[in-house]
């Protein structure tokens, strides 16, 4: 393989991953910008926020599937090998976060993320969507959620042997770029003034 051909994979996948859903479809259901409200970011947990379940949905699938896309096709159409595809998918991921089309102004990366691990390790998408709601159902705190859910796939790729060092390097890598994206919510988590989701609770807090 050739240096270019890496260089073209990287640019594409991050291209991809640069297309923000919640700032492609909103404009279609005729919703504002998610940056201007809520938690200002471009994902779909701000899209729930200000816009409701139904453009809240179309972002989560939109942005998975730029992960699916990056992992699956641009690898193919440039043809390098499959360790490769992990690389497409981080790129993708980098590119939702700080989108090239949209002021460098996007989500925080999770749903592309899981859109790269059904593509290219589908056993730790489930074991992530696990934690998530056991955490979820658990805290009410979607960030919460997402960065433990994100350490308990890592740390099963890690202990598992049938996943190899691109797997294991990948896992961990996006696990550290979660856990960064998400300090703010993990602070304010700490704090006690993080937003809960109360509706997701399988016991409700007195009150």
């Amino acid at each position: 393989m050739m240096i270019w051909q890496w260089v073209i994979a990287a640019l594409v996948a991050y291209l991809i991953g640069s297309l923000s859903g919640s700032l492609i479809i909103g404009p279609l259901l005729g919703r504002s910008d998610p940056r201007d409200s809520g938690s200002h970011n471009a994902g779909a947990t701000n899209a729930l926020r200000t816009g409701g379940k139904l453009y809240a949905a179309l972002v989560l699938v939109f942005d998975s599937l730029k992960g699916v896309f990056a992992v699956l096709a641009v690898p193919w159409l440039v043809g390098i090998t499959p360790p490769g595809a992990l690389v497409c998918g981080g790129f993708a991921v980098i590119g939702h976060l700080y989108p090239i089309y949209f002021g460098f102004r996007g989500g925080k990366g999770f749903a592309t993320v899981l859109g790269a691990l059904i593509a290219a390790v589908p056993l730790t998408f489930v074991v992530a969507i696990g934690v998530f709601v056991v955490t979820l159902v658990s805290s009410g705190y979607v960030g919460l959620s997402t960065v433990l859910s994100m350490w308990g796939l890592t740390l099963f790729c890690g202990v598992a042997s049938s996943y190899g060092t691109a797997a294991k390097l990948f896992t961990l890598a996006m696990s550290l770029l979660i856990t960064y994206t998400h300090r703010g919510n993990l602070k304010r988590t700490w704090q006690g003034t993080e937003n809960r989701f109360e509706k997701v609770l399988w016991r409700p807090r007195r009150r």
